[in-house]
């Protein structure tokens, strides 16, 4: 029972999350995840995001995405040109 009940509420954060914030990003996860790439985007984040932010994971045609959420176009942008240019994909 926690572990749906922490899914949904996952669920309805992710769903608030993306009304809140307009600008997403997306970075595919490969099948041994993203590693130290995490850590290098984490460290962006801290120093260069402007404004607030947010993180989900979500699954779209079997395929695991990192989808990030920026209340700023412009740090969206910023994030997407900095990661997303190797996953070749990215939406702003």
């Amino acid at each position: 029972m926690g572990f749906a009940m922490g899914r949904y509420k996952s669920i309805l954060k992710a769903d608030g999350d993306a009304r809140r914030f307009h600008h997403t990003v997306d970075i595919p996860v490969p099948g041994q995840g993203l590693g130290r790439r995490l850590d290098g985007m984490a460290d962006w984040l801290m120093k260069n995001a402007k404004c607030e932010w947010a993180t989900h994971g979500h699954t779209e045609q079997g395929r695991h995405i990192a989808r990030y959420y920026f209340e700023s176009p412009w740090d969206a942008h910023r994030f997407e040109g900095q990661f997303a240019q190797d996953a070749g994909s990215g939406n702003s």
